[in-house]
């Protein structure tokens, strides 16, 4: 077997092993794993000398602590460790560490690196002749491609989550005018929006709630819950809200304004969506439907010269 037929079956069996530990990682709690931490406390999840979890399977001992320095690795050449964090926060991860996102970059540039492999192997397998040069690029680029791709997914999710936020923010800003115009103070009625409001934002207001119960202050669970969510307009309602309760302000004016506010800037997002969209549409115009056009015009003109030509 050539070099290239080598290595590309040594790459397949790693990322057999990859998918079926992560398989394995994925698999539903059992009712005992689910009730055990109410039972025994939270020393059940307890972990050896390596950080490794003692109820760990045999391939997640095996591979676990080398994934895990290589992820670690790999955070420390890449770094922007706090700006990851703060990216994996308002896409709303539950697990906001940087070091799992860079293991699951480099779990997908390992699958990515042994399906490229996989395909070099079964084109030496049909005699097709695979050159070691290109065989390389390609495995190296598939897996580069792989690890940009989980980060351009990240970032999705973060413009997806903003754009969910920013369209639900008039309502919560609303929905709060009416409860503090009743009577209710402010943290009491933002339990009550996040309760009866569905969505990131009511989310968002919900672990705020938790905050504010915990013992820290109403303003700083809210200037805590804008910095999580990373959207200007979150900001700017939040920080009216805290100049309102610090000044003594009329709460219920100033929520008002803040959600017209909130409706003008998410009026002001659709417009400028609309102008994109409007651009994009002359594309098909100016590039299929003006030149058929103006080809059809000239036919009969350039069918006649042609006829008269000798």
């Amino acid at each position: 077997m050539s070099p290239v037929g080598a290595f590309a079956g040594a790459a397949w069996g790693v990322g057999a092993i990859l998918i079926g530990s992560g398989l394995l990682a994925r698999r539903a709690p059992s009712t005992a794993e689910r009730i055990a931490p109410y039972l025994e406390g939270p020393s059940v999840t307890s972990r050896d000398d390596a950080g490794i979890r003692t109820d760990a399977t045999t391939i997640q001992r095996l591979l676990g602590p080398g994934l895990r320095s290589a992820s670690l690795r790999l955070h420390a050449l890449l770094g922007g460790g706090e700006a990851l964090a703060r990216r994996l926060v308002a896409a709303g991860r539950s697990d906001s560490r940087a070091e799992s996102f860079r293991l699951e970059q480099l779990v997908w540039a390992l699958t990515a690196l042994a399906a490229s492999g996989t395909l070099l192997l079964l084109l030496t397998a049909s005699g097709r002749p695979v050159r070691p040069v290109a065989g390389l690029v390609l495995t190296l680029v598939s897996a580069v491609a792989a690890a940009l791709w989980c980060d351009q997914r990240l970032a999705v999710a973060v413009a997806r989550r903003g754009e969910a936020i920013r369209a639900g923010l008039p309502a919560v800003a609303d929905l709060l005018a009416l409860a503090v115009a009743s009577g209710e103070s402010p943290a009491a009625a933002l339990g009550r929006v996040a309760r009866v409001t569905r969505g990131p934002l009511a989310d968002e207001c919900r672990r705020a709630c938790s905050d504010a119960s915990s013992g820290v202050a109403f303003v700083d669970a809210l200037d805590a819950m804008s910095t999580r969510v990373e959207v200007p307009a979150v900001r700017r309602f939040v920080d009216g809200v805290a100049i309102a309760v610090q000044r003594g302000t009329p709460l219920a004016e100033v929520l008002r304004a803040q959600a017209g506010d909130a409706r003008s800037d998410l009026h002001r997002v659709l417009l400028e969506v609309a102008a994109r969209k409007e651009l994009l549409m002359l594309v098909p115009v100016v590039f299929l439907v003006l030149p058929t056009v103006v080809l059809i015009a000239l036919f009969p003109a350039v069918s006649s010269l042609t006829a008269l030509t000798p």
